[in-house]
């Protein structure tokens, strides 16, 4: 009943209203997170919370609970009720708009295709540095991912299918559709609208899509994906086209980790894609260039699924 009552305000209440929403939801959703694993673990669930012993299997199922609480709960919940809030009533959601299956299939061969540029672009962002005066800054990002790292790893540390399933429940699904509904349903869309720039928005919530992970080493290849995703959803006007991509490209993390560790690969996700070839890279750039072309000239009015009816 509520729905689209702040739909007249300004972009940048709207900002506000965003902002505050996200990080109200964020908060309580550690909270539930905790309580929901109480049952299970007692009083002791804070030590567990905080231990880092990520070689102990219940420090990592309680990770994993709190870390799927903070997308559902943190992400998903709070942009779904911005939106709600937020767009008029006349409008129809974007997450009701469909594509057809030839473009969606598109938007997969392109993350499959951009693996050697993604590995191009980490090795190069890993050799990028911030000035002297900001050693403090750098010192503190390159801590924070170390540790983020390293729980990242111990999450992708499993061999059994039910392990799998889990990763790909809270890696590649609800991330998919948590940040694209949050950073381009709702972010890139308040920029837009905003700046009266399309190209602007892109940039912006790509720049706060890459650097709200606080992983410094990985902001080049984030944000290049942000920027995909991000022209993905303007040219279609749909949001399962970047939910799609975005989920293609988080699977494949969790699938070449889940091989490696089972021993049928020699790479694992985080060193995927760094050892190409130059000439590998380049084509990947060309496919890659030829296949947002594609998307982009196919993306008009006659290749949209007319609008599933919400009701």
């Amino acid at each position: 009943m509520l729905r689209g009552v702040y739909s007249h305000i300004n972009p940048f209440n709207k900002f506000i209203l965003l902002l505050v929403v996200v990080l109200s939801f964020l908060l309580f959703s550690v909270m539930f997170g905790i309580l929901a694993l109480v049952p299970f673990y007692g009083t002791g669930i804070f030590g567990i919370l905080t231990s880092s012993d990520f070689s102990d299997s219940s420090v990592i199922a309680a990770l994993k609970v709190i870390q799927i609480f903070n997308t559902a709960g943190g992400l998903l919940l709070p942009a779904v009720i911005y939106l709600w809030l937020c767009t008029a009533v006349d409008t129809k959601s974007d997450i009701y708009k469909s594509v057809a299956p030839l473009i969606i299939l598109a938007a997969i061969i392109l993350i499959v295709v951009a693996q050697p540029v993604v590995g191009f672009t980490n090795e190069l962002n890993s050799h990028l540095s911030l000035p002297k005066g900001l050693s403090g800054v750098e010192n503190w990002m390159k801590d924070t991912e170390q540790k983020n790292g390293v729980i990242t790893e111990a999450f992708l540390a499993t061999t059994s299918f039910g392990g799998l399933m889990a990763n790909i429940l809270m890696i590649a699904i609800l991330p998919a559709i948590a940040e694209e509904i949050l950073f381009r349903g709702a972010l890139a869309k308040l920029f837009k609208d905003w700046t009266k720039n399309v190209h602007m928005a892109v940039f912006i919530s790509s720049f706060i899509f890459a650097a709200i992970h606080m992983q410094f080493y990985g902001f080049l290849p984030r944000f290049l994906l942000g920027m995909a995703l991000g022209y993905l959803f303007f040219w279609s006007g749909s949001l399962w086209l970047p939910i799609v991509a975005h989920f293609t490209n988080n699977f494949l993390s969790v699938m070449v980790e889940f091989l490696y560790r089972s021993g049928n690969i020699k790479t694992n996700a985080e060193n995927f894609g760094t050892d190409n070839e130059s000439w590998l890279t380049a084509v990947s750039i060309v496919a890659v260039s030829g296949i947002l072309y594609f998307i982009y000239s196919k993306t008009s009015t006659k290749y949209l699924i007319t609008d599933v009816n919400p009701d």
